[in-house]
This record gives structure tokens, sequence and C-alpha cells, in this order.
């Protein structure tokens, strides 16, 4: 399994902290398309880095507009350029047209065993929640949706080499000008 974990109590030490990080920023990546698009910053995970059992996370938030035509939104946990496993959607009627709305989405990876032919787990979860006026709780002004993927089969990306680690996002249709805008990235080595 991965790297030890810190007992209640336990000295944090250089070599503690030399092995679980994180860091964020508040770049904004807009998107209004109907391909893959980065939502989240891109963030590195440098070579060598994981162990069998190393676990990192990336979140992103933001808003957006569902669109006057609503569309169907997919997100999809990318390393090295390639979909890991599931790419969840949102349905087109999950919220109302035009909608405002808030969005957190969560991406955890977990390296399985390390090497130059290296197999990977992921998981996807995340929620789109309607920002309307006057939000009365419980009724249709105060839509909340859920997303959770996961991938069952493990992938297989070199974790000898860099590997860039990002949340990207697409809209079924740009018709009806459907737009989401993340606020801020947050990325963590969590073991």
């Amino acid at each position: 399994m991965g790297q030890a974990l810190i007992l209640a109590g336990q000295t944090i030490t250089p070599a503690v902290l030399n092995r679980i990080y994180g860091t964020a920023d508040t770049t904004s990546h807009t998107v209004n398309n109907t391909t893959f698009a980065n939502l989240s910053s891109s963030y590195t995970i440098p070579g060598g880095d994981p162990l069998a059992g190393t676990a990192y996370r990336l979140t992103v938030f933001g808003n957006g507009s569902w669109g006057s035509t609503q569309q169907i939104l997919t997100v999809a946990a990318t390393l090295a350029g390639t979909n890991i496993g599931t790419t969840p959607q949102i349905a087109s009627t999950a919220l109302a047209a035009s909608a405002a709305f808030d969005f957190e989405f969560i991406i955890k990876i977990v390296c399985v065993s390390p090497g130059s032919s290296a197999t990977w787990r992921a998981a996807i979860s995340g929620s789109v929640t309607e920002t309307a006026n006057a939000i009365l709780p419980g009724t249709a002004a105060d839509n909340t949706v859920g997303l959770n993927g996961c991938t069952h089969s493990a992938i297989t990306r070199d974790s000898t080499a860099d590997n860039a680690f990002v949340i990207q996002a697409k809209w079924a249709s740009a018709t009806g000008a459907p737009t989401l805008t993340s606020l801020a990235t947050i990325f963590e080595k969590v073991n």
C-alpha cells in the first residue's frame, strides 16, 4: 500500500510534509463548446512521485448558465491527455432553461501499481446547484444535481513520466449558449 499514514500525535517532520502537498489557483477557465476543454487548471503529477496506493485529488468550483436551450453537460477526469474511465453526464433537463448555477467537481485518482505501465483507478463526484432568486428550499428553484462516476477497471499511464492531471467538460450543443466558468482549482497529493 502507499506510504504509512500519519498517526494521531505524530510529529510532522520535513519527510512527512515532503510526501503530502497541495496548491491552488484562481485562474478562470470557461467551457461553452462541444469538445472537451479544460475546466480546471492543469497540474503535473511528477514522474516517479506515485507509489502503489498514492492518491491525488483535484477540485474545481465555479458557476454558469444552463443556456436558453437545455443541453447535456459531460465532465471528465484527464490524465496525460486521456480521459480516465467514465465521463458522467448531467441530463439536459436537470435544470431549467437559462438557469444560473454553481458547481463543484472532484476527481480522485490512485496509482495501483507504479512504473512505465502503471495502473490507475479514478472516481469523479460533484454537484450542480441552481441559483435562482428568492430560493425556497425543497422547491424546483433549489435544484441540486449530483454527479458520480468511477473507473471500475484500471487504466494504464506511465508513472515514471510527468503526467498532466485536469478536469474537462463539454456541452452536447452550443445552441442556447450554455456556459460554465471555474473560479478556482485545488490540487492535492493526499498520501
